[in-house]
C-alpha cells in the first residue's frame, strides 16, 4: 500500500469513527428529549382537564460537544478540505470557528462568514482534486481545486429558516480553491456559510420557536428557526425583535413598532436566567406592547413556558415583570377525534367510542370535519354538507360548490379545497368565504391542514408541501393567505396531513382518492393506489423523518385526544381506525371499525 493510499485509508477510518460517534450521540439525544417530554414534543402526555400541558426541558443538557483536530503538517489538499468539514460543526456549536479557520489562509479567514447560511447533507462526502483554470491566488501557490460532492437535503439562511432540497436532485459539488501558506496547503477561496451533516445537525443547531402573536391578539404563534447552539439566545431575541418570517404575512402582529433592539449584542446567563438588555426605544412602546414583547421574549427563551425566569433591563431599570398581566396562554387545546360510522358520528375521546348523533347517511363519504359544536361531511358527489352538534344536517355549504377535500380549523371552522384544487372555501359561524393564493400558479391543492393557533395553513401541492399565513378579521374569520409561502417538503404525492401539535406536521404519500386504471376501489367506492405509502413527520419547517404507518392502506389521517392522550389516528381502506401515541413509532391499536370517514376538530 503506497504512502498516499495509507494516508487516505487512515483519514477514511478517522472519518468513519467520528461519523459513527455523531450518529450514536444524536440518537441518544433524541431518546432523552422524547423521554423528558419537551414542550411541543411529539410525545402524548396524560391530562386532567381541557388542555394538554408540556413540561420544560433544558435542551442544552442533551448535547454532545465535538472537539475537532486542526490541520496536520504536510496534509494534502483533500485532507485539508475534509478536516475543514469536520471542524465546521464545532464552529456552529461552541468554538466560533476557531479550529475551522485554521484550515483557511489568513485572507480567506478574514473574509469568510460561517454564520451566513448552512447546507445540510446526508451520507458521506467525497473529496477529489483537479487543476484550477485560475492561474493562482493572491497568496500564491494556487492552481489546485478540491471538489466536495455531497447529497444536500436542505439549507438554512442567516435567519435560521429551513428550506428543503429537491428530493431527486442528486449530488451537489462544492468547490474550494487551494493555496500554499508557509509551505502548507490551505483553503484560499470558498463560499460563505457552513456545511453540516444531518447526523450533526441537531447537535449544533437548536430548534427555537420564536413566538409571535396573531393579528387578532388572541393566539400565540411559533415561528420555527434553527439557530446555532453557541449563541442561540442572542440570535433568538434578535429575530424576535426583527418581526415574523415573510411567509407569515398578515397572520401575525408586529408589536415592536418602535424598532427596539438589543442594547448589547449578547444575551448571557446569570443566576440561571437569561439577561436581556433592550434599547431605550422600549420605553416609547405603550404598556400593552411592552407587556406583549417581554412575554414573547420569555416564551421564546423558555421553550414556550410562561413561567420561565427572565431578566429584562432598559437603561439599567428592571422591566422583567412588565408581562405580569399577560393573559394569552400557550397550552395545547383538547382536540376531539370523530368517525362517521354506519350513519352515526362517533366520538373517540375515550377508550369506549361514544355515539354523538345520527346522520342522514353518507355511504360514500370522502371526508369528515367535526367538533363538539358540529361540523361537515364531504359527500360522495363532492358537496360539503353542514352537520349540527347532534350530527343532523343543516344544509349544503359553499352554495353547493363541489370540493375535493375538507378539514377542520380554529374553533370548529370548516375548510374545503375546491374541485380542481385551485382555490379554497372556509366557513366560520355564519360567514363563508372563497379564498385564493396568488402564488399557486398552475399547481393543484390536494390536501390541507390548519395549525392549532389558526395562523398557519399547510397545503399539499403537486410537488411538495408548503405553508402560508392565514389573515383574519376582528371576528377571526379568515380573509386570505399570505403573499409568500414557506416550502416544507419536496415530497410529491401527499394526499393527507395533520398537525400533531403546534410544531409537528405529519403527512402521507402514495395513495389516491380516484379510481385506479384497473378499477380497484375500497369499501366506500374510493380508489386506492397500489403504490407503497410513506409517512413523514417533521418540525415545520425543518428536516423530515419517516413516520411508521399501519400495514394497511391509509385513506384518512387525524390527530387529537383519545383517553386523555394525544394520538395520531389513521383510517384504512377496510374501514378500521387505528391510533398511536408516545413516540409515534409504537404499536397501533384499533380505535373504531367499519368507518366511512375520519375527522378531527
Amino acid at each position: 500500500m503506497t504512502q498516499e493510499r495509507t494516508g487516505a485509508f487512515a483519514r477514511m477510518m478517522r472519518r468513519a469513527a467520528r461519523h459513527g460517534a455523531r450518529i450514536a450521540a444524536a440518537v441518544a439525544a433524541a431518546a432523552l428529549v422524547c423521554a423528558a417530554g419537551a414542550c411541543s414534543s411529539p410525545i402524548g402526555l396524560p391530562v386532567g382537564g381541557g388542555v394538554q400541558s408540556f413540561s420544560p426541558v433544558e435542551q442544552q443538557t442533551q448535547r454532545v460537544y465535538t472537539s475537532p483536530d486542526g490541520p496536520t503538517d504536510d496534509d494534502q489538499p483533500e485532507g485539508i478540505v475534509e478536516g475543514f468539514f469536520n471542524a465546521m460543526p464545532a464552529g456552529v456549536q461552541s468554538d466560533g470557528y476557531r479550529v475551522a479557520r485554521q484550515f483557511l489562509t489568513a485572507q480567506a479567514s478574514s473574509r469568510w462568514n460561517g454564520d451566513a447560511s448552512a447546507v445540510i447533507y446526508d451520507g458521506t462526502p467525497s473529496f477529489s482534486r483537479r487543476a484550477s483554470a485560475q492561474t493562482g491566488s493572491p497568496e500564491g501557490g494556487g492552481g489546485i481545486v478540491v471538489e466536495a460532492e455531497i447529497n444536500v437535503i436542505g439549507t438554512l439562511d442567516s435567519h435560521g429558516l429551513y428550506t428543503p432540497a429537491e428530493t431527486d436532485g442528486g449530488t451537489t459539488t462544492m468547490t474550494f480553491q487551494m493555496a500554499q501558506s508557509d509551505g502548507q496547503w490551505r483553503i484560499a477561496r470558498l463560499d460563505d456559510g457552513v456545511v453540516v451533516s444531518l447526523a450533526d445537525f441537531e447537535q449544533v443547531f437548536r430548534q427555537v420557536s420564536v413566538y409571535r402573536i396573531d393579528a387578532a391578539g388572541r393566539h400565540l404563534v411559533p415561528d420555527v428557526r434553527w439557530l446555532s447552539w453557541r449563541n442561540w439566545r442572542t440570535q433568538a431575541v434578535r429575530e424576535l425583535l426583527a418581526g415574523g418570517a415573510a411567509w407569515l404575512g398578515g397572520a401575525v402582529r408586529d408589536v415592536n413598532e418602535e424598532k427596539v433592539t438589543l442594547a448589547v449584542d449578547s444575551v448571557p446567563m446569570a443566576d440561571g436566567m437569561p439577561q436581556v438588555q433592550l434599547s431605550g426605544e422600549f420605553l416609547k412602546l405603550g404598556p400593552e406592547s411592552q407587556s406583549t414583547l417581554v412575554h414573547l421574549i420569555r416564551l421564546t427563551l423558555g421553550d414556550g413556558v410562561a413561567s420561565a425566569q427572565l431578566k429584562v433591563t432598559v437603561d439599567g431599570a428592571d422591566h422583567s415583570h412588565a408581562d405580569a398581566g399577560f393573559a394569552i396562554d400557550n397550552e395545547q387545546p383538547n382536540v376531539g377525534i370523530y368517525t362517521l360510522t354506519d350513519g352515526r358520528v362517533v366520538s373517540l375521546g375515550s377508550s369506549s367510542p361514544l355515539r354523538v348523533g345520527e346522520t342522514s347517511g353518507y355511504p360514500g363519504a370522502r371526508g369528515l370535519a367535526f367538533s363538539k359544536d358540529g361540523g361537515a361531511v364531504l359527500r360522495e358527489d363532492g358537496v360539503v354538507e353542514c352537520l349540527k352538534a347532534d350530527a343532523s344536517s343543516c344544509g349544503q355549504m359553499f352554495s353547493g360548490a363541489r370540493s375535493s377535500f375538507i378539514s377542520g380549523g380554529l374553533d370548529g371552522e370548516i375548510w374545503a379545497v375546491s374541485e380542481g384544487g385551485h382555490s379554497l372555501y372556509v366557513s366560520r359561524g355564519d360567514t363563508e368565504r372563497h379564498l385564493s393564493a396568488g402564488w399557486l400558479g398552475s399547481e393543484t391543492i390536494h390536501a390541507i391542514t390548519l395549525s392549532p393557533d389558526g395562523a398557519r395553513l399547510a397545503l399539499a401541492l403537486d410537488d411538495g408541501v408548503v405553508m402560508a399565513g392565514v389573515s383574519r378579521d376582528g371576528d377571526l374569520v379568515p380573509t386570505g393567505l399570505s403573499d409568500q409561502y414557506a416550502e416544507i417538503s419536496r415530497q410529491g404525492g401527499v394526499t393527507m396531513m395533520t398537525f400533531y401539535n403546534d410544531l409537528n406536521l405529519i403527512y402521507v404519500t402514495g395513495v389516491t382518492r380516484a379510481d385506479d386504471e384497473d378499477g380497484t376501489s375500497d369499501r366506500s367506492g374510493r380508489g386506492v393506489s397500489t403504490s407503497a405509502q410513506r409517512g413523514f413527520r417533521q418540525i415545520a419547517p425543518g428536516p423530515d423523518s419517516r413516520q411508521r404507518m399501519p400495514d394497511t392502506t391509509a385513506v384518512g389521517l387525524a390527530s387529537g385526544q383519545i383517553a386523555l392522550y394525544r394520538r395520531l389516528a389513521v383510517l384504512d381502506d377496510l374501514g378500521v381506525v387505528r391510533s398511536v401515541s408516545g413516540s409515534l413509532d409504537g404499536s397501533w391499536s384499533i380505535a373504531d371499525s367499519q368507518v366511512t370517514a375520519l375527522g378531527a376538530q
